[in-house]
């Protein structure tokens, strides 16, 4: 078992979003057993009037989620600190309804996390009736919009429109150097995500998926600030990600790692 040498994760996730696994004790014991001080639950938002069955959990468990994370802040006091945010899509329809959450201080910190837009009271695909150009190009436009609003620790995942088509072309070329140029100009670190290349990176097995070495390229190439993120679905996916590969993947593009700027970070 490997132990985190960077010390921290903040993108981590709980089964109320209905796709993950574990108890919430079982994430923090598991964070643990790689020497994480510094962990994030940040499950994807839970929205007022919104119902998206196996991708997030409903509003009425917004109670719920926050004592867990503080009961569990008290009981592992410590032996690392614990904070509560959320994984959140930029949604202009929601974005007082964000601040509140950080002003109230009922959350920490947000994360930039855009799988979907928001339109007619909906979550939309993004690659759903449209070209590829077309949905990373709107997915940019939301991702820089989101960076905009001065409201998110960090961008996770900013290159995830490659697996709207696999294509790496002069469209997505351009959205690297904006989603870049975007994260330097406003300071917000992008995040070389695990997740999908967990058990073999991307490069390796020559297929177009994130973390992609040519958008992370690009990244160095503009300067942008990096965190690093585990988007753990399931406690045992602390003790089973090959946390040096990735700090090899990182060394590889010359990247800039940084630790995430949390709102009660001392």
């Amino acid at each position: 078992m490997e132990q985190c040498p960077w010390k921290y994760n903040i993108h981590s996730h709980t089964k109320r979003c209905g796709h993950a696994e574990g108890e919430d004790e079982e994430y923090v014991q598991a964070a643990l057993d790689v020497d994480i001080k510094e962990l994030g639950f940040s499950d994807h938002v839970f929205l007022p009037g919104l119902t998206q069955p196996g991708m997030r959990g409903d509003y009425e468990l917004l109670n719920d989620y926050l004592a867990s994370i503080r009961s569990l802040r008290k009981n592992y006091a410590k032996q690392m600190d614990i904070y509560a945010g959320f994984e959140a899509e930029y949604i202009p329809e929601f974005e007082e309804y964000y601040r509140r959450l950080l002003d109230e201080g009922k959350i920490d910190y947000l994360i930039l996390g855009q799988h979907y837009f928001f339109c007619d009271n909906a979550m939309h695909w993004y690659i759903r009736d449209t070209t590829y150009e077309a949905a990373v190009r709107h997915y940019t436009d939301d991702v820089i919009r989101g960076m905009e609003t001065g409201l998110f620790a960090y961008v996770a995942h900013p290159d995830f429109f490659l697996i709207f088509g696999r294509e790496w072309n002069h469209a997505t070329i351009e959205c690297a150097f904006a989603i870049a140029g975007a994260s330097k100009r406003l300071g917000v670190p992008l995040e070389v995500n695990m997740a999908h290349g967990r058990s073999s990176l991307p490069d390796e097995r020559g297929a177009i998926d994130y973390p992609y070495g040519k958008f992370w390229d690009i990244v160095s190439q503009v300067g942008s600030d990096v965190v690093f993120g585990v988007d753990a679905h399931r406690p045992e996916e602390y003790r089973t990600t090959s946390y040096s590969r990735f700090e090899t993947f990182a060394k590889a593009h010359n990247l800039h790692i940084v630790a995430p700027k949390l709102k009660h970070r001392s």
